[in-house]
């Protein structure tokens, strides 16, 4: 990496990329009940949004920096916003891979499914390099293009298009495909398994994202995918 290329890292620590989950709300009046009965959960009536702090039951959370590492004048400090804009629905935004993930663990524990249950992610695929560049708590603007309702008729269209190309012989292009989006929505498997899923899905785009940032503007996940191929096939040959 550059020496006089910087990245924005979050208070805990880690790499600031814009991550949002989106809750399906089946009984908003039991959110609400829910979040006062946290105690690392306030409410913001100035940005209509529920904070979540790094606070009380939330310390217990373990980050690349730990809470005594965060200036006393700064505490308690933001880990996400919770926003509702319909009652059906309410989003988590977030700034780090690894408080998404806490977060997913640490909600199901306090909301039972059956008043709300986390349905997809959204990732905005792109380094931050200056506070400047920092898109604020909301991050309505960067994810206002994405269609959570959609994924699955986006990825059945995908699904039977690759399948279509590799049909007619096109099978070099499917699997050196270059696109690259700059948001994505998927859906999130609330398993253990679909937790591991998730995990791995975010790291790649994190890789990838840092690729790009670090002078490979091109790079997209199937260049992230023969590197690791070619990684794995060096380890098998020492």
């Amino acid at each position: 990496m550059g020496a006089d290329k910087t990245i924005v890292n979050t208070l805990t620590g880690e790499i600031f990329l814009p991550i949002r989950l989106y809750y399906k709300v089946h009984c908003k009046s039991g959110v609400e009940t829910n979040f006062r009965e946290i105690r690392c959960m306030d409410f913001d009536p100035a940005n209509d949004r529920w904070t979540w702090l790094y606070d009380d039951e939330a310390k217990k959370l373990k980050f690349e920096k730990p809470y005594s590492s965060i200036p006393v004048e700064r505490r308690p400090i933001i880990l996400g916003s919770f926003y509702s804009r319909v009652d059906s629905q309410m989003y988590l935004d977030i700034g780090s891979i690894d408080r998404a993930l806490k977060a997913i663990d640490f909600f199901s524990k306090y909301i039972k499914p059956f008043v709300a249950e986390v349905e997809f992610f959204s990732i905005y695929n792109k380094i931050t390099s200056t506070q400047a560049e920092h898109p604020g708590p909301c991050f309505d603007k960067l994810f206002a293009d994405l269609r959570p309702d959609l994924v699955d008729q986006r990825i059945d269209e995908k699904i039977a298009r690759d399948t279509e190309m590799m049909k007619s012989g096109r099978f070099l292009e499917v699997i050196n495909d270059r696109t690259f989006n700059l948001t994505e929505v998927h859906r999130v498997e609330n398993t253990k398994a679909g937790i591991e899923h998730l995990s791995t899905m975010l790291s790649i785009r994190e890789a990838v994202a840092i690729a790009r940032w670090d002078n490979k503007p091109d790079y997209c996940m199937n260049d992230f995918i023969k590197d690791a191929m070619f990684r794995d096939s060096g380890e098998q040959v020492q």
